[in-house]
């Protein structure tokens, strides 16, 4: 199995509300994952950032090469 996405050290903030900071995970091939928690707490905007349709505050992002992301509201 090979790590097809990664997040180092990524971090969220709006206004004076953070997020998450600092948050570093990466995903392998053929691994199911889940993202849960309190409404407010980024669920969707950690979403934003890997489907790449928002930037992290700070930190990285990455993908394997021919890996495509999808995001569907």
């Amino acid at each position: 199995m090979g790590v097809i996405a990664s997040a180092h050290k990524i971090s969220k903030t709006f206004g004076i509300q953070k997020l998450f900071q600092d948050i570093t995970f990466s995903v392998e091939d053929q691994q199911k994952i889940g993202l849960i928690g309190p409404n407010g707490a980024g669920k969707s905007t950690m979403l934003q950032i890997l489907a790449g349709r928002m930037d992290p505050d700070k930190g990285d992002v990455s993908f394997a090469k021919n890996l495509s992301v999808g995001y569907l509201e």
